[in-house]
């Protein structure tokens, strides 16, 4: 189904000249330098083909001669290679073998090249007999190692665009193609010649992140993968057109440059329509959305040291207009509107793909695989921002959370290194089929709650807050969609859930401890919050004598002792509700008392500015 699917999309691509998609036999690869040859073969310079980008320089993507996979052997490129092929040299002292990789290369431009050609003709002077010391030229050092091509001096293109060049290629294909033929399970055609290694997988910066610079989806490197005698690839037969197209179109997907792709912590996530759809265009800011600019500020006004805000592009500083009509379509969605009503031109009916890839050594794993209709997607989406929908802690906080900034809160030091695969991927998948959510998503904000800690060295009144905008979102989606309760999106006054009412109380013993003793190196919160959830019965009692203290205290300043009367009048209107403080809450009940301290505590500071 999935090697169906890219193939399709291959067709799709390929039947638009404006795309870019590479044709049959050919491949987008890493090129630095061309060595400029004259019609004699002599070298008479070295093109540097890097692009600036920031501030280094990164190869060029050029459409050569498909690469080929290699593994440990020596298989040259046509008319391209790095230095170990085309010049005999390398940096990895390994002088034998590259010995080898030289003899191969020239072996194969003498198989296949016609030398009437001048250009080719001009290669294969230089190979056998041309002078290879580049030490006379400024890049000579950055060009070892590097991928290269073949100019001809004074004359435009590469070699290997050349016509005959391109007929020498023809060849080589047509006589690869002689070999075993079968019916391919792609596309379920009878007698085609079948792939007996498929095409690479960029993997690294130019494609699945974490992976090897070049991996698999379907191999056979070992004898207990093979049946019936049959050897490597021949036990899944694909045809060789097949196995080409939908390589081809996963490592189109997974360029760099690509809008069809998220990295969403270890997976790589690429998406596609069975047809041309405006859903492909925007569905990468369903799981990013655009975040505003402005630095957030913590719950008592002073702003943060570490924000997290900026972490990612910007996308509504480089195009103001598509991050405005992105937010207007999740608002849509979220309200439970048609996505149509934004974006008229949108087909609903459009079957829509989602593969997520993990790297897994040589190999890659299929983290998921979605498909559906780009409606029914956009109504998963909308239900996730539904119920992920609280009140934002801060004024200026993304509306619309991105996956990674909601999985950050559940790693150790808010590091996307640090986030669980698993978690990520169920995440992801929960987000696009409205399934459950990871069992392991309430446990692992919990865990983060109790772990963090006011920071010892600050001496402001800021505090971290360790019950954050984000991890409340999680809260409240999980309790929503997995436990089926009714969680608000602001504080409900009316409420009596005995553990909503606790955390509710703790909120106010902390305020009320805060204004009593302003600039306290902790609060009842760094001390108490994880086992005042926990075990509220062998807390709470002591809590409420030091809360007298902390009202006594207040009543003592003229100014402050309105305040004083303020918070006992609250706390007596929520105890009243509270039956007894139970011995040990369920992980269910602690979510439920972080959410109700999280509302009691964003009313609190809510007021007081008001009053201000």
């Amino acid at each position: 189904m999935i090697l169906q699917a890219l193939h399709g999309y291959y067709q799709r691509m390929s039947a638009d000249p404006d795309a870019g998609m590479p044709p049959y036999g050919t491949s987008m690869e890493n090129i630095s330098f061309a060595l400029v040859l004259d019609a004699k073969g002599t070298l008479r310079g070295i093109e540097d083909l890097r692009e600036q980008e920031g501030k280094k320089l990164r190869p060029r993507k050029m459409l050569v001669p498909i690469a080929e996979k290699k593994g440990n052997g020596i298989k040259p490129n046509f008319l391209w290679e790095n230095t170990s092929y085309i010049l005999g040299v390398d940096a990895k002292g390994k002088q034998e073998r590259t010995d080898k990789c030289h003899a191969a290369f020239i072996a194969h431009i003498k198989a296949y090249c016609d030398t009437a050609d001048q250009g080719l003709a001009a290669v294969l002077q230089f190979l056998e007999h041309g002078e290879k010391d580049l030490s006379a030229f400024p890049v000579s050092e950055e060009v070892i190692g590097s991928n290269i091509v073949f100019r001809i001096e004074g004359e435009p293109g590469f070699v290997h665009e050349r016509p005959a060049a391109r007929q020498a290629w023809a060849n080589c294909l047509n006589r690869r193609e002689q070999g075993l033929c079968g019916q391919c399970l792609i596309t379920g055609e009878r007698q085609k010649p079948i792939a007996q290694l498929h095409p690479s997988i960029k993997g690294g910066r130019d494609g699945v992140r974490g992976a090897q610079a070049v991996a698999s989806i379907v191999s056979f490197n070992n004898t207990a993968f093979e049946s019936y005698g049959k050897e490597q690839s021949i036990n899944a037969p694909v045809s060789q057109e097949a196995a080409f197209s939908y390589v081809t179109a996963l490592n189109y997907l997974l360029n760099p440059s690509n809008r069809q792709k998220v990295t969403i912590a270890d997976a790589t996530v690429v998406f596609w329509a069975e047809r041309s759809s405006p859903a492909e265009d925007i569905f990468a800011g369903m799981f990013d959305p655009p975040s505003t600019t402005a630095k957030p500020e913590s719950s008592n006004g002073t702003p943060p040291e570490d924000s997290e805000e900026g972490s990612q592009p910007d996308t509504a500083r480089d195009d103001p207009h598509a991050a405005a009509r992105m937010h207007d379509l999740l608002v849509a969605i979220r309200s439970g509107k048609r996505a149509t009503d934004i974006m008229p031109d949108m087909d609903e009916s459009v079957r829509f793909h989602v593969l997520g890839l993990s790297p897994n050594a040589a190999r890659l794993s299929v983290r998921f695989w979605e498909v559906d209709t780009v409606g029914h997607m956009l109504d998963k989406v909308g239900r996730h921002y539904r119920e992920l929908e609280i009140i934002p802690q801060f004024n200026n906080e993304q509306e619309f959370p991105s996956l990674s900034t909601l999985l950050r809160q559940t790693a150790v030091l808010n590091k996307t290194e640090n986030i669980s695969p698993v978690l990520a991927g169920g995440l992801f998948r929960a987000m696009l089929t409205g399934g459950p959510y990871p069992q392991s998503l309430l446990p692992a904000v919990l865990g983060r709650i109790r772990a963090e800690h006011a920071r010892p060295e600050d001496k402001s009144r800021y505090r971290l807050e360790v019950v954050t905008y984000y991890r409340a979102a999680l809260i409240k989606a999980y309790l929503i969609r997995n436990r089926k309760l009714e969680v608000p999106v602001s504080l409900d006054p009316a409420r009596t859930d005995r553990p909503y009412l606790l955390g509710r109380l703790f909120a106010v013993l902390e305020k009320a401890q805060e204004d009593a003793v302003p600039g306290a190196n902790a609060t009842i919160k760094d001390r108490y919050l994880a086992s005042a959830s926990a075990n509220p019965g062998q807390v709470f009692h002591m809590l409420l004598k030091n809360a007298s203290n902390h009202t006594a205290k207040l009543r003592k300043d003229p100014e402050r002792k309105g305040s004083a009367i303020h918070y006992e009048i609250m706390m007596q209107e929520i105890i009243d509700n509270i039956s007894d403080f139970p011995v040990t809450m369920s992980s269910d009940e602690q979510g439920l008392f972080m959410i109700g301290y999280y509302h009691q505590r964003k009313a609190l500071f809510t007021k007081k500015n008001k009053e201000n």
